[in-house]
């Protein structure tokens, strides 16, 4: 599978750069997996999501910078299935990725909170620590 540069991407759904990469930073639109110097593959399913957001009219709304997980089914479903096409061409085993994923997000949930952050959490009940 030929994997597309953003650059390319934005030439094709035509938009500028900046637009598509705002769109990314906003979680309109799925990030993309990336390689190991870090460039984000662009595969054509991926693109034609993008190309029906844009025809449903869900992208070019004002774009407000923010951090909500998207529980769009379709985008999970296309998310999905380019992961799995990913992994596919990478021959990465399934069981690796995973195990590695699992790794990542214990590494995250260890990070020690301290300084003004500590002193600003908030406890379940809504209350200060």
């Amino acid at each position: 599978m030929k994997y597309l540069t953003t650059l390319e991407v934005a030439r094709e759904l035509s938009v500028s750069k900046q637009t598509l990469l705002n769109w990314l930073y906003a979680k309109k639109v799925p990030e993309p997996p990336r390689n190991r110097n870090d460039y984000r593959l662009w595969s054509p399913a991926r693109v034609s999501l993008i190309r029906q957001l844009i025809r449903e009219g869900r992208l070019h709304r004002r774009t407000v910078v923010h951090r909500e997980p998207i529980d769009d089914p379709v985008v999970l479903l296309e998310v999905a299935r380019e992961v799995s096409q990913f992994l596919k061409d990478a021959d990465i085993p399934i069981r690796r990725f995973v195990r590695e994923l699992n790794q990542v997000h214990r590494r995250r949930r260890r990070r020690p909170t301290t300084g003004r952050l500590a002193a600003a959490a908030v406890t379940p009940r809504g209350r200060r620590a």
